[in-house]
C-alpha cells in the first residue's frame, strides 16, 4: 500500500516584510516537512507548486532545496512536482527546479500533461500552473488526464490552479466541475488555506507551509499549517493531516493609541498557544490623529518579545478601506477608472491572469483579446 506526502506553496526565499527572520522561517518549515516525510516512511513526495517565491530564486534558496533533496534521495524517496505561478519563468528560461532532476526531483507538466508510472503501478500525472493564455488549454488537458487514470488502481493528479469555489472569481483558472474524477487523489496548490473534500474524487489544497499574507492569519489560528499524508489502497485513500510546529505565529490588531500597549500584550500572551520558541509577528493598524512617534515608542517596548511590521497609522477622520483576498477588485478598478468598465475589465483581466511579474507577451495577449472584444462590441452598436 503506497504512502505519500502532499505539501505545497512553500515559497522558499520569501523575505516577508523584508525581514531576514521571515526568510529563515520559510526554510525552517520546509525542512520540517522533509522531516515528516522521512519519519512517516513515505514512498514518494508530491509538491503542487510555488516551491520558490520567485522564478529566479536566490543561491540560498537553491542550496536549501539541494540539502533537503539529498536527504530524501538517501531514503530513496522521489519527489514529483509541478510549477506554480511563482515558479514559472517570466521569459524564455529554464525552470530552476529542473536542475535538480539528478537528485530525484521530477518536474512535470510544464506545458502539457505529463505522466509517470511507479514500479507498483501507481500513476502520477501532473500539469503546471496555466495562467494567462495557457488557461484555455486546461479543459482539454483535464479531460485527457481522466482517460489515463482508468488503467490504474492507484492514481494521483497534481496541479496548481485556482478552482472555482475556493478562490475569488478573477483568480479562477478551472471550474470545479471540470476536475478529473477518476483519480484516487487530486493534489492541488495555489490556495494557501487548506481544503479537503472527499467526493466525487478526493481533492485537497494542502495550503502553504508558512503564513504568506495577513489574510491567512485567521485560518492559521484555527487550524495551523500542515502537510497531508495519504495512504493509497486499490483506489481508496486514508487521509491524515500532520500539523507543523515551525510556522511563526502572527497577529493582526486594529487598535488606538490608548489601547495599543494592552492589545499588543494580549497578542503576545496568545502566541504561546502556537509556539513557545518563536516571537510572534504583530501587524497593527492604529487609529490616531497622526501621533507616529507615540506608536513607534509603544512598539519599541516589546521588541524583545515580538517582531513587528511597521505600524499603519490611520487618521481617525479618514475612511478605512481594507483590501484583502476577498475585496471586490472589479469595483476597485471601476472606481479607479471613474466608471470606464472596459478599462476596468482590461485591468482586472491582466491582474487576475498574469500578476505583477507578467511577461510582455502575456500582457500583450490579454490586452489584444480584450481590445478585440471591445471592437466587436462597438461595431454591433453601429
Amino acid at each position: 500500500m503506497p504512502r505519500f506526502m502532499h505539501f505545497s506553496d512553500t515559497h522558499l526565499g520569501n523575505r516577508e516584510y523584508m525581514l531576514a527572520e521571515r526568510e529563515d522561517d520559510f526554510y525552517e518549515s520546509f525542512r520540517e516537512c522533509i522531516d515528516i516525510a522521512i519519519n512517516e516512511k513515505v514512498d514518494f513526495i508530491v509538491h503542487s507548486g510555488d516551491l520558490f517565491d520567485t522564478w529566479g530564486p536566490s543561491n540560498r534558496s537553491l542550496a536549501e532545496l539541494k540539502d533537503s533533496l539529498i536527504r530524501v534521495r538517501e531514503k530513496n524517496i522521489p519527489v514529483f512536482m509541478v510549477l506554480g505561478d511563482h515558479d514559472r519563468p517570466k521569459r524564455v528560461d529554464y525552470p530552476a527546479a529542473r536542475i535538480f532532476d539528478f537528485l530525484g526531483l521530477h518536474l512535470m507538466g510544464t506545458e502539457d500533461l505529463e505522466t509517470h508510472v511507479l514500479e507498483d503501478g501507481t500513476l502520477i500525472a501532473g500539469i503546471s500552473n496555466m495562467k494567462g493564455s495557457r488557461r484555455e488549454k486546461l479543459p482539454d488537458i483535464y479531460s485527457r488526464a481522466d482517460s489515463y487514470a482508468r488503467d490504474h488502481h492507484n492514481s494521483v493528479f497534481i496541479s496548481h490552479q485556482g478552482v472555482s469555489g475556493y478562490t475569488h472569481p478573477e483568480d479562477v483558472q478551472i471550474e470545479e466541475r471540470m476536475l478529473p474524477s477518476g483519480y484516487s487523489y487530486l493534489a492541488f496548490g495555489h490556495i494557501h488555506i487548506s481544503h479537503y473534500r472527499k467526493f466525487p474524487a478526493p481533492f485537497a489544497y494542502a495550503g502553504s507551509t508558512e503564513i504568506n499574507s495577513a489574510a491567512e492569519i485567521p485560518a492559521f489560528q484555527k487550524d495551523g499549517k500542515a502537510v497531508n499524508i495519504i495512504d493509497l489502497d486499490n483506489g481508496n485513500i486514508e487521509f491524515h493531516r500532520i500539523r507543523l510546529k515551525s510556522p511563526r505565529p502572527q497577529f493582526r490588531i486594529s487598535t488606538t493609541i490608548e489601547n495599543m500597549e494592552s492589545d499588543i500584550e494580549r497578542a503576545i500572551e496568545r502566541s504561546s498557544q502556537f509556539s513557545k520558541e518563536k516571537k510572534p509577528l504583530i501587524i497593527s493598524e492604529v487609529y490616531s490623529s497622526g501621533d507616529y512617534a507615540t506608536a513607534f515608542g509603544i512598539v519599541s517596548k516589546f521588541t524583545d518579545r515580538a517582531m513587528f511590521r511597521r505600524p499603519v497609522i490611520i487618521k481617525e477622520s479618514a475612511p478605512a478601506v481594507r483590501i484583502g483576498e476577498h475585496f471586490d477588485r472589479k469595483k476597485l478598478f471601476s472606481d479607479y477608472f471613474r466608471g470606464d468598465e472596459k478599462m476596468a475589465d482590461l485591468a482586472l483581466d491582466i491582474f487576475s491572469n498574469v500578476g505583477g511579474e507578467a511577461s510582455t507577451d502575456e500582457v500583450s495577449y490579454i490586452m489584444k483579446r480584450i481590445l478585440e472584444g471591445t471592437g466587436k462590441d462597438a461595431n454591433k452598436k453601429d
